[in-house]
C-alpha cells in the first residue's frame, strides 16, 4: 500500500455561536456524523472538533475523519452546544484532558448546552459532576478519575 500525503485546508471558524461535536480517537462514527449531517441540513452552524491538536481522527471502525478544527482552535465564546458522541471500543474517545474538562465545566456552569450520547454521559458528564443527582440515560460503564 502506498501512503499519500494530502493538504488539509486551514480550520474553519464559526461566525457566532455554534454547535461543536467533539471527536476523540475511537469515536463512534454514526453517533458523531449522523447528528452533524442532520444539523447541517437544518441550517445550523456545526463544527467537528478533534479532542487533540491533530485534526485527523480515527473512528471506532477505522474510518479517518478530518475534523473542522482541533481543540486548541475552540473558543469558549463561540460555544452554544457541546456534543460528545460515545465510542465503540475506546474510552479515549470520550475522556477529556484537564484543560478540556475545565472548558466543559465552565460552559455548563454558565448555563451552556451539552449533549452526550451512549457512553459519554457516564464517561464525560458523570466524572465532571454535571449529572450528579440527575436521572440520565446512557451506557453503564465504570467511572474513571480524570
Amino acid at each position: 500500500m502506498t501512503e499519500i500525503s494530502i493538504s488539509i485546508p486551514a480550520s474553519a471558524q464559526p461566525s457566532g455561536k455554534a454547535v461543536f461535536v467533539m471527536l476523540g480517537t475511537g469515536f463512534d462514527e454514526i453517533e458523531a456524523l449522523a447528528p452533524v449531517d442532520v444539523m447541517r441540513r437544518a441550517g445550523m452552524e456545526v463544527f467537528t472538533v478533534s479532542m487533540t491538536d491533530n485534526r485527523l481522527v480515527k473512528g471506532a471502525t477505522g474510518n479517518h475523519v478530518v475534523a473542522d478544527m482541533s481543540v486548541s482552535d475552540l473558543s469558549p465564546d463561540h460555544i452554544d452546544w457541546l456534543i460528545f458522541p460515545g465510542a465503540d471500543k475506546s474510552e479515549d474517545a470520550v475522556n477529556l484532558d484537564e484543560k478540556l474538562s475545565e472548558l466543559v465545566k465552565a460552559h455548563w456552569e454558565k448555563g451552556g448546552n451539552i449533549a452526550a450520547i451512549c457512553a459519554a454521559p457516564a464517561l464525560v458528564l458523570g466524572p465532571l459532576g454535571i449529572i450528579n443527582g440527575v436521572k440520565a440515560t446512557g451506557l453503564s460503564v465504570p467511572q474513571r478519575r480524570l
